[in-house]
């Protein structure tokens, strides 16, 4: 007998603390568009809010600025650039990058990051289910799997603002917390940065619903996730460093 179906406020509550019994009701019921398109419209709005709050923090406008004055010091002393070029270029920075401009831009990054992660995070479930867990299950399905858990990352995204503004800059609930000066050409820095406390748990919570729609262990579900994890945060993490070097090169 399926589970008896729950409100959608139920269902949105509930994965913080039993996703089994939420995604049980996801796998038997009717494919419901509301189930992953209302977790993703309020993970975007917490995400447009967080952008504006974080931005109208001095301390994170000053931190860009000093950020932003110390590349063009060192273009300086190198003698790529002259000092009168510099303060030009800092006059040009600092209109696009001026509390109002970072939170539009924060803004729409949060609705354009909520909606591409949700779908991604789907496909990543559903290719899971077929090519590893050997499981049949629709798209869709996935995408219910993947919205729901999305809750979690409201909360972390909770969470990171309060963080931000209790310690006046940008501060996310990870092993990065534990590092002094944070460099981002340091790979041990970057690894630290992505043991997010939210990343595992939504991690868990995908795992669950995964291992639900595939018929499948938790275990075998969660340790597929992982892996995925670590190849794409291990790709992440050479991008980035790689790119921090052309920079400095390019300076």
């Amino acid at each position: 007998m399926p589970p008896p179906a729950s409100s959608l406020a139920a269902r949105l509550t509930n994965i913080f603390v039993s996703p089994g019994e939420v995604f049980d009701e996801v796998k038997a019921g009717a494919p419901a568009v509301k189930n992953w398109l209302v977790p993703v419209l309020i993970l975007a709005l917490v995400g447009a809010v967080s952008a504006f709050v974080i931005f109208s923090q001095p301390a994170m406008i000053q931190q860009i600025r000093e950020q932003q004055a110390k590349a063009f010091d060192q273009q300086v002393k190198s003698g790529k650039m002259t000092q009168a070029q510099a303060d030009q270029a800092m006059a040009v920075a600092e209109k696009f990058s001026g509390p109002a401009m970072l939170k539009i831009t924060g803004s729409i990054g949060a609705v354009i990051s909520s909606f591409a992660g949700v779908f991604w995070r789907a496909l990543v479930l559903w290719l899971l289910g077929m090519l590893i867990l050997k499981a049949r299950f629709d798209y869709l399905k996935a995408l219910e799997v993947a919205g729901l858990a999305t809750m979690i990352s409201v909360l972390g995204t909770v969470v990171t603002m309060l963080l931000t503004v209790i310690f006046g800059k940008a501060t996310a609930p990870s092993l990065a917390l534990l590092v002094g000066q944070f460099d981002p050409k340091n790979p041990v820095h970057l690894l630290a940065a992505a043991v997010n406390v939210f990343t595992f748990w939504q991690l868990g919570v995908m795992a669950a619903g995964l291992a639900r729609l595939a018929t499948s262990s938790f275990a075998r579900a969660f340790a597929s996730l992982l892996i995925v994890w670590l190849v794409l945060q291990t790709a992440l993490i050479l991008c980035s460093i790689t790119i921090a070097h052309l920079v400095t090169m390019a300076k």
